[in-house]
């Protein structure tokens, strides 16, 4: 949904987006008026480096490259991988040649729906690169910004009335297409900026066409990826059981079918892709 709305090659889509950076960003001195979407592969420069691929990735008139991200599950390598990403962004923006004096600035924001820096209480984080003991800014070229829903407005203590404009859009986007949010998604709309009011024009919009196409593609190619990965993972199975069985080793046939069910297989399976009986299986299960 959020790569639908912002993400698209549309001049709509490229406002809002555009809005929706400046807010973030704070950039009232300096906003951003214009944008290129750029390849969100960060791709790898030789065969032992990893690849990586961003949600939004664009750059500004300025000669910013900006990486916006959403996120809805915490995973423990989630900080190395921005880190990653992020050098990766440094480096494919700098063209073979040139002189570091022409690096770009790099920008990424991560819009988080976890609870990640237990160590404060403020939503909105922003990262640079600073001397340790007196603060003082190495450079303005990298910048990394975390934003985190659940601290926006707690128990929703606030009204939508009471909260600042980037709360109100950060609180919208956590809640858009929520039922439960109902009477709080149209205080949030009627309150809000031009931000909401893009977003809301442009989701209604996606909704009908673009998501769902969108969702659909992304089902047929997680069922294609499972069907591949289950017909690779019974063929190496069957091939271990196979070699197992011609060199005599019932232990290790024994502990393959324990494995097996210590996974959550069905005996009946075991018993099919093992070509044991199920009294065989059964046995050495209980046995």
């Amino acid at each position: 949904m959020f790569k639908a709305v912002y993400g698209r090659e549309d001049e709509e889509c490229k406002q809002a987006l555009i809005a929706v950076l400046n807010l973030i960003l704070d950039r009232k001195d300096n906003p951003i008026t214009g944008i290129i979407y750029k390849n969100p592969f960060n791709v790898r420069e030789n065969e032992t480096q990893k690849e990586s691929i961003l949600d939004i990735k664009a750059e500004t008139e300025q000669g910013e490259v900006l990486d916006l991200e959403i996120h809805l599950l915490y995973d423990a390598d989630f900080i190395h991988r921005n880190v990653y990403y992020h050098g990766g962004m440094i480096t494919q923006a700098l063209e073979s040649g040139e002189e570091y004096v022409k690096i770009k600035k790099t920008i990424s924001i991560f819009i988080v729906d976890f609870c990640l820096f237990p160590q404060t209480d403020q939503y909105a984080s922003k990262f640079l690169f600073k001397e340790e003991r007196e603060n003082f800014v190495l450079t303005e070229l990298v910048e990394l910004h975390y934003l985190e829903l659940p601290k926006v407005n707690p128990g929703r203590k606030k009204t939508a009335g009471e909260l600042t404009k980037l709360e109100r859009y950060l609180e919208y986007l956590r809640c858009a297409g929520d039922a439960s949010c109902r009477e709080y998604l149209e205080d949030l709309r009627s309150q809000g900026g031009k931000e909401i009011a893009m977003t809301e024009k442009l989701l209604r919009k996606a909704t009908a066409d673009e998501i769902v196409r969108e969702q659909a593609i992304a089902r047929d190619k997680f069922r294609l990826q499972q069907h591949c990965r289950e017909v690779q993972f019974k063929k190496g199975l069957a091939q271990a059981f196979e070699d197992g069985q011609k060199e005599g080793k019932e232990e290790g046939q024994k502990e393959l079918v324990r494995n097996l069910a210590a996974s959550g297989m069905e005996r009946q399976q075991i018993a099919r892709m093992t070509k044991l009986s199920l009294e065989t299986v059964e046995a050495w299960l209980e046995g």
